[in-house]
């Protein structure tokens, strides 16, 4: 990855690696665990019965499904009535970040990313159109002919800008039913920058206030008064991991007219006041600062957890020096690099222990410890419990 102002779309233009469209024709007969996946997937299924789940919402599967994975979306799929028959692709999504010429509206790629539902389910003609691609798509995977990585990128391309379009055109639709109060509940949780009362939510809704502060408290459990300063702490928990903003500034940006009442209305929420909050979250996992050359070697040790560490190999790769790159982390961290590299897998391993049923030897080998021993030793070292305590009690929660 080359040192770039666009590094980090997940892109050297010089590493063709970067840029591998990867192929296949899967049968699916038995269920699929979630797990971690760094590339974006897309599937289109022939045939077969069966349920996903994508981020904990059920999908059914059959004949035209249609569905884009993220890097942000976890999926496992279950409950397979009949085998599934699919065609897959997967690639890293900065390949068509710097590809796409198109220009949109601000909030459209927002929208593509977060908003728009992951699987759809395909008309006819939308169906011979997608099966179509994907069709050529393979033969050009099997006869491997001049310039089929190309043609590889071209046909990708077609098949992600048409879940795109398909996903905004019924997003659109869907757009005039949707439900009014979880539209405020969700505006509600994430406008906290500044206070709308409750009188302009039911006004644009059309409703009373009271009819539908009482429809809130029926969808989710709480007030409007609530949510607003649930959303707050929330959002006040993810400003307080970055050192440059002090207490003050996050009182007034949160629309708190004392620093005193924020520090009261945090600990009602959180158990706990802001410095134990701090002392007991704030360091204890990898922060994300604004120094270039620290989020550049972050993002390398993230996409690389798996795999045996080598620290020149690292080093030619982000084009730094080995001194300099243990000097910005020493800078950025507080650790060495080996050191964030351990915490990064010792994290994932945590969701490993807590979401499947996986071996506690295949974990600490699919994390990319290379034995047993030093797997437990490092999990006690940051966990202060061994991975099977550390698994019983998640289970427990």
């Amino acid at each position: 990855m080359w040192y770039q102002k666009d590094w980090f779309t997940g892109i050297d233009y010089y590493n063709l690696k970067e840029k591998q469209i990867y192929v296949s024709e899967k049968h699916i007969v038995s269920p699929i665990e979630q797990e971690f996946h760094e590339q974006t997937e897309i599937y289109y299924i022939e045939s077969g019965d069966a349920d996903i789940w994508i981020n904990g919402e059920k999908y059914h599967l059959k004949e035209g499904s249609f569905f884009c994975l993220y890097m942000h979306l976890f999926y496992r799929i279950e409950n397979i009535r009949k085998p599934l028959c699919c065609m897959k692709i997967s690639f890293r999504i900065g390949v068509f970040m710097f590809l796409c010429f198109e220009q949109r509206k601000a909030w459209e790629n927002e929208a593509l990313i977060y908003k728009v539902y992951p699987l759809l389910q395909l008309k006819e003609a939308e169906k011979e159109k997608v099966n179509g691609i994907f069709k050529e798509l393979l033969i050009e995977e099997k006869e491997q002919r001049f310039a089929y990585q190309n043609i590889h990128i071209y046909y990708a391309m077609q098949l992600h800008a048409l879940y795109c379009r398909y996903a905004m055109e019924r997003e659109k639709k869907n757009n005039e039913d949707k439900n009014l109060v979880w539209n405020v509940i969700q505006r509600v949780l994430l406008n906290t920058s500044k206070t709308v009362s409750l009188e302009e939510y039911a006004k644009e809704s059309g409703m009373t206030s009271v009819t539908l502060n009482r429809k809130i408290v029926k969808l989710c459990g709480y007030t409007f008064f609530q949510l607003q300063k649930m959303g707050k702490i929330y959002n006040a928990c993810a400003l307080l991991h970055f050192p440059d903003l002090n207490i003050q500034y996050i009182s007034d940006y949160l629309g708190f007219t004392r620093v005193e009442d924020f520090y009261r209305v945090f600990k009602r929420y959180m158990k706990m006041s802001v410095r134990e909050y701090q002392r007991k979250n704030i360091g204890c996992g990898v922060k994300m600062l604004s120094a270039e050359e620290g989020l550049q070697i972050l993002q390398y040790l993230l996409l690389h957890f798996q795999k045996t560490f080598n620290l020149e190999e690292m080093s030619t790769c982000l084009k730094m020096k080995v001194p300099l790159m243990e000097k910005r982390v020493r800078e950025e961290f507080g650790r060495s690099v080996q050191e964030v590299l351990e915490e990064i897998r010792i994290r994932i391993a945590c969701s490993y222990l807590s979401a499947t049923e996986r071996s506690i030897t295949q974990i600490s080998s699919e994390v990319g410890f290379g034995n047993l021993s030093s797997f437990q030793r490092s999990f006690v070292k940051y966990m202060n419990q061994t991975p099977s305590q550390y698994r019983k009690y998640s289970k427990c929660k």
